[in-house]
C-alpha cells in the first residue's frame, strides 16, 4: 500500500469512526455501552477521529520515502515490501473496532444477560448522597432503590406493604414459580462491562405469557422474599402495563 493510498485509507476510517460515534451519541444508543457520566469523553473522541482525518487528508500529499536499497529497483527492495504490509495490517487493524460497532446490533443488555452474569440480590450503597434516595416517596423509588431499601433495613416490617411503581424488563428465572416473574434493570458504574442486574420478584397471575425483555410498568405493594441467600423485594402486582423502552435503560449507582 502505498503512502497516498494509506493515508486516504486513514481518513477514511477515522472519519467513518467519528461519524459512527457522533451517530450513536445523538441517537443515544452510545448509552448502551457506558455511564451517561461519561458524555464528554465521547464528544472528545469524535473530536479527535476528525481531526485525525483531518491530519491524513493533509498528510496525503506527503513524499513516500521508504528506506530501499538503492542497488535494487524498488519493486524488488525487501524494506519497501515490509513497509507496505505493515501499513495494510495497521489500516485493518484501526477499522476493526468500527467493524464490530456496526455488526453489533445497537441494544441494552437483557434477560440474556442475567442468564450469563446471575442476578446482584445484595446491591451497595455506593455513595452517601444515595442513602437519601431511601427517603424518597415509595411510589417514586426504583427498582435500584427497592433493593437498597431492603438490604439497609432495620426491620423489614418497615418496608412491606408499601405501594410500588416500577419500570423495568421482564425475565423469568427458574427459581421462580409459574405465577411469578423478575422485573429487572441493569445497573452500570462505568460501561456494559461492568454492569449488574438488580430486580424483584413479581406475583402475577398471567407471568407466563409475558415475554422476556418486554418493558413493563408494575404496579402493587411491596413484600420480601429471600433469594439466593439474600432478602430480595418482592410485589404483588396489582396493574402490569407494557411500556416502551426508556431513553436511558441502565441505572446509575
Amino acid at each position: 500500500m502505498s503512502l497516498r493510498l494509506y493515508r486516504l485509507a486513514q481518513l477514511a476510517v477515522m472519519a467513518a469512526l467519528g461519524g459512527f460515534l457522533g451517530a450513536r451519541l445523538l441517537s443515544g444508543a452510545i448509552y448502551y455501552y457506558i455511564n451517561e457520566r461519561f458524555t464528554a469523553l465521547i464528544v472528545a473522541g469524535v473530536v479527535v477521529a476528525f481531526g485525525l482525518a483531518y491530519g491524513a487528508w493533509v498528510g496525503r500529499r506527503q513524499p513516500d520515502v521508504l528506506d530501499l536499497d538503492p542497488d535494487l529497483p524498488p519493486e524488488l527492495d525487501p524494506a519497501e515490501g515490509r513497509a507496505r504490509r505493515s501499513r495494510v495490517w495497521r489500516t485493518a487493524a484501526l477499522a476493526v473496532p468500527l467493524v464490530i460497532g456496526l455488526a453489533v446490533p445497537a441494544r441494552p443488555l437483557g434477560a440474556s444477560a442475567i442468564d450469563t452474569r446471575g442476578l446482584n440480590a445484595g446491591a451497595p450503597i455506593a455513595a452517601s448522597g444515595d442513602a437519601q434516595r431511601l427517603q424518597i416517596a415509595p411510589e417514586q423509588r426504583t427498582i435500584l432503590d427497592w433493593v437498597r431499601a431492603v438490604n439497609y433495613a432495620d426491620d423489614l416490617a418497615t418496608v412491606r406493604g408499601l405501594p410500588a411503581d416500577v419500570i423495568g424488563f421482564v425475565y423469568h428465572d427458574p427459581q421462580l414459580g409459574p405465577d411469578q416473574f423478575m422485573v429487572a434493570r441493569f445497573m452500570v458504574t462505568c460501561c456494559s462491562a461492568d454492569a449488574a442486574a438488580v430486580a424483584a420478584a413479581v406475583t402475577w397471575t398471567d407471568a407466563a405469557g409475558l415475554e422476556d425483555n418486554a418493558w413493563v410498568r408494575v404496579r402493587g405493594t411491596i413484600d420480601v422474599v429471600e433469594y439466593a441467600g439474600r432478602p430480595l423485594p418482592a410485589i404483588s402486582a396489582v396493574s402490569i402495563e407494557p411500556t416502551t423502552e426508556p431513553d436511558h435503560p441502565y441505572m446509575y449507582p
